[in-house]
This record gives structure tokens, C-alpha cells and sequence, in this order.
């Protein structure tokens, strides 16, 4: 293992023992909480959009980091997830508020562009691991696997294109990595609206007008049309159970 370096960038995920997704997330009962998943990345989305827009970044990328993962956790003490409520009743089910954290990163400062993933011991202190794809996937469900993927595979692109052209040193700019993180972000989010979209039609949804947002990533219901998706596919299941009887 090694110790977090400033040239390792991270995706954050959110930390929540008490979901209960099924092993592909492929049920109606799974699209609130991947629903929960789009919320957060798109909330990250939007803060580096901001930086990027009013050029007005912070002065590390440790920094930035911090930043942005402070805002997410205040986003999320408060009513973040709007009509679809915290994960498990507050991320712990016992009314414990949810929390981020770095869950994978690239790390820049080599050519290998290795993807990592974060662990933290006993002793509390973080360190990164080395992890491929393959391990991702075997640890997450299809739809959250391919989102990070998509995420740190940016990331990993960006950073050999920077290598392999001798500008290695634009990985240490605070700018570069903000634009990147924006761009990576984008990409996971991305994957993540297609599988939404994907599993809320299976479940009845009509779907949209558009089926496409202005940038490219699929529409995918509203909030609470996630929550009436669910509820009336649980309503009928029980509907067949009591006529099979």
C-alpha cells in the first residue's frame, strides 16, 4: 500500500452499509438508491462546473478535494435527497446522517496511471491500493461499477495522453485537475443516467418527450416518479402473490 499522493485524484462515493441493492441492481426496488448515486455525482458535477466558470479555483488540489467533499456531506446533512429520503433511513438506519469519502482514484504520478483504491486501516489512516477494473466490477453492481469505470477511465485517459506528449507536469495544476475531475465526473454520470433510464422503463416508466438532455446524457425520471415507480411495482407483486394463493 502506499501513502495518498497530492497527484492522486479520487472519486468520492457515498458511504451507506444499510443499502440494500440486489447483487445487479436490476430491480425497480434499486432505482431510488442508484437515483441517490446520480444525485451525489451530479452535485459534484455542478462544483466543479462553478469553479470552472468563475475561474476561481482553490490553491491545491488537496484542497479542492477537501472542498468539494466538505460541500457534498453538508448537502446531505440537510434534505439533499429530497422525496426519496437518506439511504437506509439516514445512510446507517439508525438516523446516522450519510457521509462521502474518496472511494477510487488515478494515480498521476507515474506513467502506469494505475487505478488505485482508497482503504483505510484500524489505525484510521487512509492509504490507496493498486485495482483493476475487473476488481470494480466484482465488487459492485453492474450500473455503479460501469459508472466508476467510466469515471477513473477519464482520469487514467487524461493522464497517459499527458505522459505520452511530455506534459506531465500540467497534472501538478490545480486548473488541470479541476476541468479533468469536471470532465470525469460528466463521463460517470453519463453511464449512470443510461442504466436509470434503462431499468425505470422496465418498470413502467413512459419515459420523456426527450429522451436526451441538451448534453448528451439520457433523460431519466423524476424523483418522485422513482418513488411511484417503486411503490406500483410493489403493489402489483403483492396483487400476484395474494391471486396465486
Amino acid at each position: 500500500m502506499k501513502r495518498l499522493s497530492c497527484l492522486l485524484v479520487a472519486c468520492l462515493l457515498l458511504i451507506a452499509p444499510a443499502r440494500a441493492l440486489s447483487p445487479g441492481c436490476d430491480r425497480c426496488s434499486d432505482l431510488a438508491d442508484l437515483y441517490r448515486e446520480l444525485l451525489e455525482q451530479e452535485f459534484l458535477l455542478r462544483r466543479f462546473d462553478r469553479w470552472i466558470r468563475e475561474q476561481y479555483f482553490p490553491v491545491t488540489v488537496e484542497e479542492m478535494q477537501r472542498v468539494a467533499l466538505r460541500d457534498l456531506n453538508t448537502a446531505m446533512s440537510g434534505d439533499f435527497f429530497g422525496v426519496l429520503g437518506a439511504p437506509g433511513g439516514g445512510g446507517s438506519g439508525d438516523g446516522a446522517t450519510p457521509v462521502a469519502a474518496p472511494a477510487y482514484g488515478t494515480d498521476m504520478s507515474t506513467k502506469d496511471c494505475r487505478l488505485v483504491e482508497y482503504t483505510t486501516g484500524k489505525d484510521g489512516k487512509t492509504t490507496t491500493r493498486p485495482v483493476t477494473p475487473e476488481d470494480i466490477r466484482k465488487k459492485h453492481c453492474t450500473p455503479m461499477a460501469e459508472y466508476l469505470i467510466a469515471h477513473e477511465g477519464h482520469h487514467q485517459q487524461s493522464c497517459r495522453a499527458a505522459w505520452s506528449q511530455g506534459k506531465e507536469k500540467q497534472l501538478q495544476s490545480v486548473g488541470f485537475f479541476v476541468q479533468d475531475d469536471r470532465d470525469s465526473y460528466q463521463a460517470g454520470v453519463a453511464v449512470l443516467r443510461k442504466h436509470i433510464a434503462e431499468l425505470a422503463r422496465r418498470c413502467a416508466w413512459s419515459g420523456s418527450t426527450s429522451a436526451v438532455k441538451p448534453d448528451g446524457t439520457q433523460v431519466v425520471p423524476t424523483p418522485q416518479q422513482v418513488g411511484d415507480l417503486q411503490r406500483n411495482t410493489a403493489a402489483r407483486g403483492r396483487m400476484l402473490r395474494r391471486a396465486s394463493k
